[in-house]
């Protein structure tokens, strides 16, 4: 009874030209098609599968030279230039693996010092606030792009409602600081919460808008990273990237 080989053994012709399935060590599309969570997850199969190919292609590279055509000899050029691209390979992932370490060691004297952030206030860029009992400032402020007519700044409380309109620096350029003494439009003291500030510019053309950038104010609560990997702070409900931090206090 003739038996069918269902193990793709490579074999070689009287030419030595490779031919049959995948080799020792290969792997199939099922198998490759899952992806290292991590870099260094990443590296090491990287690192594995060169050295499975390396040692394939030297098995291939011998058996061809054993039972090459004595009309068409190997080139040596060519196997020269594929042992050179092999050496390269390896070096890169070496390389690779250099720099992960270098990461991961980076991103932990970050995160050491960005521990000094918690509980200090900062100013960043931003709309939204929160005012407590015996805050004596709110370091609000706003630039314009362009300059304005006017400009007309409005405090608005949780609900939206605008609670105090005051009248903003008109420059471009400049970051002007808008000076809130917590009180309504009625100068009654209002309650602690949250509030967002909205500056309305009124350009000298109808029809233009001006891109105005706000700044407000928090303390952190808190240090993580986002999706990108960028340290962001945890302020109230926001999570502020360090990037948009102006001021700490």
């Amino acid at each position: 009874m003739t038996t069918t080989n269902t193990t793709n053994t490579p074999t070689v012709n009287q030419y030595g030209t490779y031919s049959g399935g995948l080799s020792k060590g290969s792997k199939t599309a099922a198998e490759t098609s899952k992806t290292p969570q991590t870099d260094a997850e990443k590296t090491a199969s990287a690192t594995k599968g060169l050295g499975d190919n390396f040692q394939t292609f030297l098995t291939m590279l011998t058996t061809q030279m054993k039972n090459q055509d004595p009309l068409k000899p190997l080139d040596t050029n060519d196997m020269t230039k594929q042992l050179v691209d092999f050496a390269n390979v390896e070096q890169n992932i070496g390389t690779n693996s250099r720099l992960d370490k270098l990461v991961q060691l980076q991103s932990a004297g970050t995160a050491s010092t960005n521990l000094a952030y918690l509980g200090r206030t900062v100013a960043f860029e931003g709309d939204n606030f929160q005012y407590s009992q015996g805050m004596t400032q709110a370091p609000l402020g706003y630039e314009l792009a362009t300059s304005a007519k006017s400009v007309r700044v409005d405090i608005l409380d949780s609900n939206g409602n605008i609670i105090r309109s005051m009248p903003g620096e008109t420059t471009a350029g400049t970051k002007h600081a808008v000076s809130w003494d917590f009180k309504d439009n009625n100068g009654r003291a209002v309650q602690p919460g949250t509030y967002r500030m909205n500056v309305a510019p009124v350009s000298e053309n109808k029809n233009d808008t001006i891109k105005t950038t706000t700044y407000t104010f928090g303390t952190v609560a808190g240090i993580g990273s986002n999706k990108d990997g960028e340290t962001v702070l945890n302020i109230g409900t926001s999570e502020v990237p360090l990037s948009k931090l102006t001021t700490v206090y």
